[in-house]
């Protein structure tokens, strides 16, 4: 069993896993409009973390996990608990950024539209100054961007992923304001 990581996953890795391969999925965008309150915010103050849209043209880079065999079940019970937040699991391809690596079928976590914690599309100004202000049990929201941010550019350079990099660009902007008038 495979399981495809997008946000925290990418970087967050506190499972067990066997192979870990980048490639990308089709027919989704990544978007903050997935509510927090159990990680990087809590009730009445929810952070925001990624979750996927539908998006016929939408392609979305990150990684697959092997789970080891034999404790696919075990695994998959704690990433299911991980991401209780209002997460759904369905199958989907992932296509490896290795050409030699033929697609295969991953499983995959989306906050849909219709769970508790879904809070949707905002303006951006407006999504960057909840993750500046958000903090949960897993820590503030502002390191869940940025080193979601930072992996992803890692990973793939190429990747132009203009939701997540321009909220890293004005979540920083804001940062040095602080800094710099608390100086």
């Amino acid at each position: 069993m495979w399981v495809f990581g997008y946000g925290s996953l990418i970087w967050k890795v506190d499972f067990p896993y066997e192979k870990k391969l980048i490639g990308y999925i089709r027919g989704f965008s990544r978007r903050f409009w997935q509510g927090s309150t159990d990680h990087r915010g809590v009730p009445g103050k929810p952070g925001r973390v990624v979750t996927l849209i539908e998006d016929p043209e939408g392609c979305v880079w990150g990684v697959a996990y092997r789970l080891p065999s034999g404790k696919e079940e075990e695994v998959k019970q704690y990433l299911d608990f991980r991401e209780k937040g209002g997460y759904r699991s369905t199958y989907v391809t992932f296509y490896p950024k290795d050409k030699a690596v033929s697609e295969f079928d991953v499983l995959l976590y989306v906050g849909t539209h219709d769970n508790p914690n879904y809070l949707g599309p905002a303006p951006l100004e407006d999504i960057a100054k909840q993750i500046l202000c958000a903090v949960g049990p897993s820590g503030r929201n502002t390191e869940y961007l940025l080193e979601l941010a930072n992996s992803i550019r890692n990973l793939v350079p190429d990747d132009a992923d203009e939701h997540i990099f321009t909220l890293e660009k004005m979540v920083k902007e804001h940062l040095e304001k602080s800094n710099k008038n608390s100086i």
